[in-house]
């Protein structure tokens, strides 16, 4: 069976639409721009194709200016669809795609309307498309050298054949010199032919197989990517329980020590506890045998009525102090685990100063008090605070004792400054020695012969555990003064 040129055409046509229209199809799923931008311009030519194989059977305006019109749209189209597989910015080629476009239109047009020069035109029309589908080998070429691949070479193939089949129709026309019937079978229109329906199906296959080889890289990154944000959330759940357990294990050194610390602090105490634990056991005592000795008479004067008034409220007072000692004790003593409350700041230095007063007046020390009138609240761990309290005020006491030749004065101050709470503890000592000032706060550092170099260490922890701070100033003529500063609770200053 022999086939004409016309109908050939038409099979150019052909595969055209099925290939553009298939690639449509297959790829509808990823929703992409690109692939309707290269399908839609496919179909585009493949009109255009039709247009050209039809001339005699529809206007001459359709075959000279509609079909070429048709046939640039579509090229360019599929050169700016394969373009878009290039990184970077391709506006200033794009713009130079418009303009060699345009003036190729504009001289094709020129050359028809008014010299109707259609040898000159088909010369120029097929060494154009030569010249211009050399870009489907640039852009193949520089795809394969980002990333060596099947797409990459196939469209470099397809580069050539579109520009070498396209050439030698141009020379051939060229060197017939005219043409009787565009349509005639030549050695140069079946090179082209044929180099058509294989450069447009290597196209084709390039372009589906460049997007389906970026795809299922961008999946493989997206799937490496994934395994790297699960490795990493893996990662800082496994830090956050060893970040977990390092905080508990912290607390429970700090529960630690601060028993041991309390043990120790009270050792020292044991003899002032004796006395301040025996004053008011001796008070109840006397008071219980006057209270005998009134009833056993059965004397209702006066005066024996006064002395049970004075001996029931000596019982009571002296029933209070042995009661806040004994409940302070237990507060200090108690397991160590971290119990939040609300707490007067105030009262916590009265309950401490009640331990200490015996050792301290052992010492000859005075005591100088100046607390704030109103409560100062505080929300924390009151048995941590008793704690803190009692470290300052029994280096303050073991700092005076220790310099028989100096004013012997410990002042405990409380104040209320800008919603914060501010406790000193200052002792007329001679200071502390400015070698160890530096690290005055950390652990097992002291410049006692008896200290362990926990207290103040273990103060510090506490306080900064609460959002607080702890800070001290020293100089030998005027001694030290510990200052703790901690946030006040929210309301529990009068406005």
């Amino acid at each position: 069976m022999q086939l004409d040129t016309q109908t050939t055409i038409f099979m150019i046509c052909f595969v055209y639409l099925m290939l553009h229209g298939g690639i449509w199809l297959a790829l509808q799923e990823y929703r992409s721009y690109q692939v309707k931008l290269w399908c839609a311009s496919g179909l585009l030519s493949g009109v255009a194709v039709v247009l050209l194989a039809m001339r005699g059977s529809i206007p001459e305006f359709a075959f000279m200016y509609v079909a070429q019109l048709f046939m640039l749209l579509g090229t360019w189209g599929r050169m700016v669809a394969l373009r878009m597989y290039l990184p970077g910015s391709h506006k200033r080629v794009f713009l130079n795609y418009k303009i060699i476009s345009a003036s190729y239109f504009l001289v094709f047009s020129s050359l028809i309307f008014f010299y109707q020069a259609e040898w000159e035109a088909l010369v120029l029309f097929n060494g154009f498309y030569a010249f211009f589908c050399f870009e489907y080998f640039r852009i193949g070429f520089k795809l394969n050298q980002l990333q060596e691949s099947l797409g990459a070479k196939l469209l470099i193939w397809a580069g050539l054949t579109f520009s070498t089949t396209l050439a030698i129709r141009a020379v051939g026309v060229g060197m017939a010199g005219t043409i009787d019937d565009i349509y005639m079978a030549s050695p140069h229109q079946a090179v082209m032919v044929i180099g058509q329906f294989i450069a447009i199906t290597l196209s084709n296959i390039a372009f589906l197989r460049i997007f389906l080889e970026i795809a299922e890289r961008k999946k493989l990154a997206t799937a490496h990517e994934l395994a790297v944000t699960n490795e990493r959330a893996d990662a800082m759940l496994l830090n956050s329980l060893n970040l977990k357990n390092i905080l508990q294990e912290r607390e429970e050194i700090i529960r630690q020590l601060s028993l041991f610390n309390k043990t120790a602090g009270m050792g020292a105490l044991v003899a002032s506890l004796a006395h301040e634990l025996n004053q008011p056991l001796t008070v109840i005592q006397m008071n219980t045998e006057m209270l005998d000795l009134v009833l056993s008479t059965n004397d209702d004067r006066p005066q024996n009525r006064e002395s049970l008034h004075v001996a029931l409220s000596g019982l009571k007072k002296a029933n209070v102090r042995a009661s806040t000692v004994v409940s302070t004790l237990r507060d200090m003593f108690g397991n160590g685990r971290k119990t939040e409350s609300n707490f007067d700041i105030n009262q916590i230095v009265k309950d401490v100063l009640l331990l200490c007063e015996s050792a301290i007046h052992k010492n000859s020390i005075d005591v100088e008090i100046e607390l704030h009138p109103e409560p100062l609240i505080f929300k924390g761990d009151k048995s941590q605070f008793q704690q803190v309290v009692l470290n300052l005020i029994t280096n303050a006491n073991e700092a005076i004792s220790q310099d028989l030749a100096r004013r012997r004065n410990i002042s405990i101050a409380t104040q209320q400054r800008d919603h914060q709470i501010l406790l000193k503890v200052s002792d007329s000592g001679s200071g502390i020695a400015p070698e160890i000032q530096a690290t005055m706060f950390e652990l097992l550092r002291t410049d006692k012969i008896n200290g362990m170099g926990i207290g103040l260490w273990l103060s510090k922890t506490i306080v900064e555990l609460h959002n607080g701070s702890i800070e001290f100033e020293t100089s030998s003529q005027l001694g030290t003064c510990f200052t703790v500063t901690l946030p006040a609770t929210q309301g529990a200053f009068p406005r």
